[in-house]
């Protein structure tokens, strides 16, 4: 007997190109973001780690240190740069994550209409499972409200505890089924 492959719910991504290709773009500038946030502390640091000339960059070009007053400047730019471009990222990531909410409605109902088959298939089980079960009780009550009734001591083949059942009278079962006959997994 050929051994029947276990269903997977998939996920949003897996069924929506367009929420894959919004989730991998967000993924990817989170990841740029990252490494020139790294870059951003690691010429900070250095940038704080140097000792302050005694004077400006201006003063600096005057006394023929110019060299120096460049070197100092080219780090300072660059932060700059890094700066403008992480806030970019961050407002390219705002708008990513708009779209991916907008988006998600229509993989959910992708994803959605992958999976009803197989959550009807399940619903229906349930549903004969329930049945089944409310059959048994039902037989089983009978036979105790008979021992009972013809006042026999059948306690020696040890009663069975059914609470966890609920009330046999309660309906649920009868609910569940009609809740599903309503959702149209059972006729």
């Amino acid at each position: 007997m050929k051994k029947q492959e276990e269903f997977r719910v998939p996920s949003l991504s897996e069924v929506d190109a367009t929420y894959k290709d919004l989730q991998q773009r967000r993924m990817i500038l989170a990841d740029k973001k990252a490494g020139l946030a790294r870059e951003q502390a690691a010429i900070e640091a250095d940038i704080g780690s140097r000792a302050p000339l005694p004077y400006s960059s201006s003063v600096a070009a005057l006394l023929g240190e110019d060299a120096d007053a460049e070197t100092e400047n080219r780090p300072r730019a660059r932060l700059k740069e890094l700066k403008a471009e992480i806030r970019d990222i961050e407002i390219a990531i705002e708008v990513i994550d708009r779209r991916l909410a907008e988006q998600k409605q229509r993989a959910n109902a992708a994803v959605l209409a992958a999976c009803r088959p197989e959550y009807g298939r399940r619903v229906r089980a349930l549903v004969d499972a329930l049945q089944a079960v409310s059959t048994a009780r039902a037989a089983y009550d009978q036979m105790r409200n008979e021992f009972e009734a013809n006042d026999i001591q059948w306690t020696a083949l040890v009663p069975l505890g059914l609470g966890f059942l609920g009330d046999a009278r309660d309906g649920h079962v009868q609910r569940i089924v009609r809740e599903a006959r309503e959702a149209g997994y059972v006729h």
